[in-house]
């Protein structure tokens, strides 16, 4: 029903929104798109949105496979504290200390840039990401590593090219969650962002809404269209992210 809703209010105007809005719409017109599509800048919010999410998949997966391979593969004293340190980043809410790392940001000069973003993006998904990453490793063969050093495979080797594509379900399941929460996130754009140019999409798409009325005809059809490369990056690694489930229920 939400997804009915907001496909059939793409085609209305506002008015008509408000008369019938559980109809089909009189008419089938792509205003609404262009105009969301001119008014709001939407490809310059795209692309900011796609730079940074895009980043901060990137850097939470480098660092988290860094992370989860000695703590998931060494057979250390320290392996189990450290990943319980790790997870310690489930259990705070960041949103507490904006204030704080507000001030971070100023005198780390990232303040109103896309890599300040990144950063922050990263810092907060690398939990759950080590978390996933690692029980994946733990559940890899031992065999696997042995036959590969056997072979002269060294750590970079032995992560890159035989850990790496054993736990690609656990990979999936990462880039998806993380790339569902970094581009539809509006807080942190708000707090760091001033250049209207730097913007991502949520914090763009929130022009269509102004003090005394809101353009729901407009704001439904820019809603749509960032919906997209959502649906498009799912059905690219839905796969994935069903063998990972399933191997985690086994596990």
């Amino acid at each position: 029903m939400p997804l009915y809703l907001l496909t059939v209010s793409t085609f209305k105007s506002t008015l008509e929104i408000y008369q019938n809005p559980l109809g089909l719409p009189e008419a089938f017109t792509l205003d609404n798109f262009v105009e969301a599509w001119v008014r709001a800048d939407f490809s310059t919010y795209s692309w900011n949105s796609l730079v940074v999410t895009v980043g901060s998949i990137l850097l939470t997966l480098l660092l988290a496979l860094l992370a989860s391979y000695p703590i998931s593969r060494f057979r250390s004293w320290w392996a189990t504290p450290m990943l319980g340190f790790f997870l310690l980043g489930l259990l705070v809410p960041v949103r507490l200390a904006s204030v704080e790392l507000f001030m971070l940001m100023k005198d780390l000069g990232l303040l109103n840039s896309h890599l300040g973003l990144i950063l922050v993006y990263t810092a907060t998904r690398l939990p759950f990401a080590i978390f996933i990453l690692s029980n994946f490793m733990r559940a890899v063969p031992v065999e696997l590593e042995e036959a590969a050093r056997l072979d002269g495979a060294g750590h970079v080797r032995l992560l890159w090219s035989v850990l790496t594509p054993q736990v690609r379900p656990a990979v999936g399941i990462v880039t998806i969650f993380t790339a569902i929460a970094v581009w539809n996130d509006f807080y942190f754009p708000l707090l760091f962002i001033f250049d209207p140019k730097m913007r991502t999409l949520p914090l763009g798409l929130s022009t269509f809404v102004g003090q005394y009325g809101t353009d729901w005809g407009v704001l439904f059809a820019g809603l749509l269209l960032s919906m997209l490369p959502l649906a498009l990056l799912f059905l690219f690694t839905s796969k994935q992210v069903r063998e990972g489930v399933g191997a985690g229920g086994v596990k």
